[in-house]
């Protein structure tokens, strides 16, 4: 009866450590997927910083915070986010964007409406 009862402790044991082991596996494959998606929020961010910059003269500081924004953008819109998330991140990624511009650079982006339709559509 005692050798029945080890070997059984024995099996949930080598079963908890195999699980164990796996979900570990499924963690590092998750993380690998989510750096690999940041990796193409940044480089979208950039194309959008880049674009920008085409269009008025930025300083190295607001490139840096746009960076930032836009990157989060990318981030918002690869989520499956309500119509009504959607609207409230919206206005606060335009929020953040329009802060970080000069009033004359903002004013000459206002006047092109393409371009900040392209740069804030979440």
């Amino acid at each position: 009866m005692k050798k029945i009862i080890t070997l059984f402790v024995m099996l949930l044991a080598f079963g908890a450590t195999a699980n164990a082991q796996q979900k570990s596996a499924e963690k590092t494959a998750k993380q690998a997927e989510y750096a690999k998606a940041k990796t193409g929020f940044n480089e979208a961010a950039t194309k959008d910083v880049a674009t920008l910059s085409e269009f008025v003269k930025l300083t190295s500081e607001q490139k840096v915070k746009l960076q930032s924004i836009f990157a989060e953008k990318h981030n918002l819109h690869a989520q499956n986010l309500s119509d009504q998330r959607k609207s409230i991140a919206k206005q606060s990624i335009e929020a953040s964007f329009k802060s970080t511009l000069t009033p004359d650079q903002l004013s000459k982006v206002e006047g092109n409406t393409q371009l900040m339709q392209t740069l804030l559509t979440i």
